[in-house]
């Protein structure tokens, strides 16, 4: 995570003395890495113990730790591009190992931000559902969509449209037994929070798969969340890794529903798997 991002991605949501913190580390980031909290402190005019509450915030165990993932971003900001990843004198070999480094390093992010217990309670909600709702849009709706075809191999009833007019409209007729499902990278998208707000109304329990930040409008609503690594840059490009971060967290959702009655799902996939059989081998 780019420290200096993520703070002005999320300023906002800070209080009138963390902006000032915040407004200081943009202005002189080098500077406070030779200074204490109590230093900070001084020249910003807050205390150190609020110094200290803004690094945890953020997301850092101690004063110390954002330091030290600050001068890894102030690094990364020196060969720092509009995009990432796109580039006209990409070779065929620095694409291959481009998209090979961005998933190995975007895996490593997602599992970091896993919460075990949180995981476990979302799959335990996924597998007693009678029907499971997913919404999203865009490339989160491509996820949803890839969950769907897992839970359809598997007998497992799920619902979603890739039309939002008809995804609002079926988070109204939500009932006891169901669970939602909901995809917002940004955490943010008005339609998705349209139809997680509907499932507020009628008590459904809310599962959502969203990036970590501060005042995440989606997580609110949830009951359980399920963060992806914030992905810095804002173009459409960024979408590469984020999908990847959310299709990993999909198979992990996927697998813990299969592990709880393991016999029945082989078979179903066998069968599934055969009824499709002569298709899938017609070269014609």
């Amino acid at each position: 995570m780019n420290v200096i991002e993520y703070i002005k991605h999320n300023y906002d949501s800070f209080t009138k003395r963390e902006k000032l913190i915040a407004d200081y580390l943009l202005l002189k980031k080098k500077d406070i890495f030779n200074m204490t909290a109590s230093e900070i402190a001084s020249i910003t005019n807050t205390s150190a113990a609020t110094v200290v509450r803004f690094a945890k915030k953020l997301g850092y165990s101690s004063l110390n730790e954002m330091k030290i993932k600050l001068s890894i971003s102030l690094t990364e900001e020196k060969n720092n591009r509009k995009f990432k990843y796109l580039d006209e004198n990409l070779s065929i070999n620095s694409i291959i190992n481009t998209v090979k480094n961005s998933t190995y390093s975007i895996i490593d992010e997602t599992v970091n931000l896993i919460d075990e217990n949180k995981l476990n309670k979302a799959i335990n909600l996924l597998s007693e559902a009678n029907t499971i709702y997913i919404f999203g849009v865009g490339v989160s709706n491509l996820v949803g969509l890839d969950f769907y075809y897992k839970l359809s191999r598997i007998n497992k009833r799920c619902i979603i449209h890739s039309d939002t007019h008809l995804q609002i409209i079926s988070s109204t007729m939500l009932r006891e037994g169901d669970v939602v499902l909901a995809i917002s990278y940004s955490g943010k998208t008005n339609e998705t929070l349209h139809c997680v707000r509907n499932a507020r109304k009628n008590n459904v329990p809310i599962i959502s798969l969203t990036k970590m930040s501060i005042e995440n409008e989606i997580e609110k609503l949830s009951d359980v969340t399920l963060y992806v690594p914030y992905v810095e840059k804002s173009l459409r490009e960024g979408a590469m890794t984020s999908r990847i971060s959310q299709l990993a967290i999909i198979d992990m959702l996927f697998l813990g529903i299969a592990s709880l009655d393991i016999k029945d799902v082989e078979e179903k996939l066998v069968v599934t798997r055969e009824a499709i059989k002569d298709f899938k081998d017609n070269k014609y």
